[in-house]
């Protein structure tokens, strides 16, 4: 059984209510420069983090895809051993966000390592929650609590991240950064992308502390 599967989240579902104003959109979050960077490298990357099977919930929920994600997610360890430097600017990034939730939500945060994941033309995600499955029962990462997504190119048609009880899409810009609670109040999903490749990192925030006295 995973660390995640054990860890205990300090809230409840729901604790931040269901408020739009809990969804954060930040245009400009990422440096043109890094940008920059960034899309040089991607063409480099040659390797990618397929060793895992198919995992399931309890219940037999399909918890990981593993032909999903085929040749898409590049880890963290997999970033350290092609692109240190790459990994530190992500890394950056991820601790920028992290700063960014606590003041926003009033909260002391941990981080996880920094991913980079491909999304390729006809690849699409339903809308779901990170700590939760849609029907509010729990999932295997309760710790989920507040997460986040960075765009680092704009070099593609479709694959907008919108909240559907929100009435929320937002629009793709390069250098976007968006975060938002782990609960089923912000169900979030991506558009499928058309054309391009849609290059992001997602992140996921575990609650140490709340407050921040």
């Amino acid at each position: 059984m995973s660390d995640e599967q054990t860890e205990v989240s300090l809230i409840e579902p729901g604790h931040f209510g269901n408020s739009a104003s809990n969804i954060l959109v930040m245009p400009n979050f990422v440096s043109s420069a890094d940008l920059n960077t960034m899309q040089e490298f991607f063409p480099t990357i040659n390797e990618w983090e397929n060793g895992k099977e198919d995992e399931f919930n309890e219940d037999g929920t399909c918890i990981y895809d593993a032909s999903y994600w085929r040749d898409r997610m590049c880890s963290g360890v997999i970033l350290q051993r092609i692109g240190p430097e790459i990994h530190a600017l992500i890394d950056k990034y991820v601790n920028k966000m992290a700063q960014a939730i606590c003041e926003k939500f009033n909260v002391v945060v941990s981080n996880r390592p920094p991913v980079l994941i491909r999304w390729l033309p006809g690849n699409s995600q339903s809308p779901h929650a990170d700590k939760q499955l849609n029907d509010g029962t729990p999932n295997p990462f309760p710790t989920y609590d507040l997460n986040s997504i960075i765009y680092w190119n704009d070099e593609f048609t479709g694959g907008q991240i919108y909240y559907p009880q929100h009435n929320i899409d937002v629009p793709i810009q390069a250098g976007l950064a968006v975060a938002h609670p782990g609960d089923i109040n912000y169900l979030h999903g991506v558009r499928e992308v058309t054309s391009g490749v849609r290059w992001t990192t997602p992140s996921f925030y575990t609650i140490k502390q709340l407050g921040r006295q």
